[in-house]
């Protein structure tokens, strides 16, 4: 049986047979995509490694090591007096000014002593009246004990005579005192430098007038200066006198060595800060000045070889300290302990021999085991 169309012929069946061979064909052929396309995703791409990092480092060696710590303080002078008036009076001359230099026991101010002098001028006469009277009763006592003793006199008299030569002695030696004082009272009518330095300031003109107590001038003494600085109370444990210090005056480009003289015993009310100083001695005419601020690196240890490294090459791990090395071309991380620091670099106690290649250039992609391309730079020992 035949369709009027031929192509459904069951007779023959061949344009039957080539239909599904052709859809045969095309579903091998979206298998076999399909399949390749599943086989790309399957396979694992081949991991191509990191390019080696490039890196600074470090050969570290032995070498001369100091550990200072920092404070900051200022000058001061160690004798500084403000110089009062000790009598009621009036300035009289002014010898000084602002910033002259004066030596010890140079005259600086006078003050009128009119009223002194006329007051001991005043015991002087009195004295000598007291003098002469107890030299006549002196005498008369010599006479009153000879009648007495001849019956002439009784001993009532010659009592009174006694009492009289007594107290004519004991008013010569009220007057004697009163005399001393009156002498040291004109005295203070000259002021004088208690030590040698410079005049900070004058405080009264000549002819104003000054009670005891008043501020007349301050007198600073430039060459026994000292600089006193603040330091936290948790140095206390490691600050002692002794230790040697370096001195810095920054406005003055001016460096002076020291040792720290004294530990002040109570802290600053405020800050809660110790205090100590370092005395600055100096013959010749310096440039420094009380109020002057200072820096002051003191030495707390001094090491003859040390292994020390950049501060940046530390690198912390889970809670400790260490640094990176190369070996081999791969960074390796070490624990270490660290000592004191000398400015940027710090010294490693533990962890690191001499001559190991340490990794200087913190870096976020730095890991044990990374290949790395070392830049080697010198290392910088502190003296």
């Amino acid at each position: 049986m035949s369709s009027k169309w031929g192509i459904f012929s069951i007779g023959t069946g061949r344009p039957v047979l080539r239909a599904s061979h052709l859809l045969l064909l095309g579903i091998v052929i979206i298998a076999v995509i399909a399949g390749l396309r599943l086989r790309e995703r399957l396979v694992v791409p081949e991991v191509i490694p990191p390019p080696p990092l490039s890196v600074e480092a470090e050969r570290v060696a032995p070498h001369p090591f100091v550990v200072t710590a920092r404070y900051s303080g200022s000058i001061e002078a160690e004798r500084r007096a403000t110089l009062s008036a000790r009598l009621a009076s009036t300035v009289k001359h002014r010898y000084v000014k602002e910033g002259d230099v004066v030596g010890q026991e140079q005259a600086l101010l006078r003050l009128d002593d009119t009223e002194q002098r006329q007051e001991l001028q005043r015991l002087q006469a009195a004295g000598d009246r007291i003098r002469a009277d107890l030299q006549y009763w002196q005498g008369q006592l010599k006479v009153d004990k000879n009648l007495f003793a001849k019956g002439t006199v009784s001993e009532q008299k010659l009592q009174e005579t006694v009492r009289q030569v007594a107290t004519l002695e004991a008013l010569l030696e009220e007057n004697r005192y009163a005399r001393a004082t009156a002498e040291t009272r004109l005295g203070y009518a000259d002021v004088v430098a208690p030590f040698p330095g410079v005049v900070q300031s004058v405080r009264v003109a000549e002819g104003e007038t000054v009670n005891p107590g008043s501020p007349l001038l301050e007198l600073v003494d430039t060459k026994n200066l000292k600089a006193v600085m603040s330091a936290p109370q948790a140095d206390r444990p490691r600050l002692a006198p002794g230790l040697r210090v370096y001195l810095h005056l920054h406005q003055l480009a001016v460096e002076r060595q020291g040792e720290i003289g004294r530990l002040y015993p109570a802290l600053e009310s405020r800050s809660r800060n110790l205090t100590f100083d370092v005395p600055i001695h100096h013959e010749e005419p310096s440039l420094l000045q009380a109020g002057m601020s200072v820096d002051a690196a003191v030495e707390l240890q001094r090491f003859d070889a040390a292994i020390t490294v950049p501060l940046q090459a530390l690198q912390p791990r889970q809670g400790r300290d260490g640094v990176f090395v190369v070996r081999d071309g791969r960074a390796v991380w070490l624990p270490v302990r660290r000592g004191g620091m000398q400015g940027e670099r710090v010294q490693l106690v533990e962890g690191v021999e001499a001559g190991e290649l340490v990794i200087v250039t913190p870096h976020p992609a730095l890991e044990p085991g990374r290949a790395v391309q070392v830049s080697e730079q010198a290392g910088s020992g502190t003296e």
